[in-house]
């Protein structure tokens, strides 16, 4: 395992936490599932690192201080197949998972209008239908909604 650099992440733990979700949407969107917390801990451990349940629920939540630990977060990219830099630095999303969650924001979104529109029959006029589904827009595109 490489050693860690004891300035850590650059990235503050709110930000850790909203790719470190990016990357878990992108997997559920691959697999059908989510990817259970012991793949990861798993994973983390063959490689000789350590991720407490604990730990991963105050990163995946964004509360606490900035993670420095850069080996795990170095491990974590692995896992994920993506560049370290995405876990440690301030870079752009990978272009692949990008992509792929733009196409699962829009399903969600057409998920939730189909439901709102079998949920009220004959209640929301085509007008409410249309705003509904630009609001679901307006929101995927701020990343509100995921």
């Amino acid at each position: 395992m490489a050693t860690a650099d004891p300035r850590g992440g650059v990235l503050d733990a709110a930000e850790l936490a909203r790719r470190l979700n990016l990357l878990l949407d992108f997997e559920e969107a691959q697999r059908g599932a989510p990817v259970p917390f012991a793949a990861i801990e798993e994973y983390v451990a063959a490689q000789g690192g350590s991720l407490s349940r604990a730990k991963w629920t105050y990163m995946l939540s964004g509360d606490g201080r900035r993670n420095r630990d850069t080996g795990l977060l170095r491990l974590l990219a692995v896992f994920f197949e993506v560049d370290e830099r995405f876990l440690l630095e301030d870079s752009d999303v990978p272009e692949r998972i990008g992509a792929q969650l733009a196409l699962v924001r829009s399903l969600r979104s057409a998920r939730v209008s189909g439901f709102a529109a079998r949920t009220f029959p004959g209640e929301l006029s085509p007008e409410a239908l249309r705003r509904i589904a630009e609001v679901l827009e307006e929101e995927s595109a701020r990343g509100s909604v995921a």
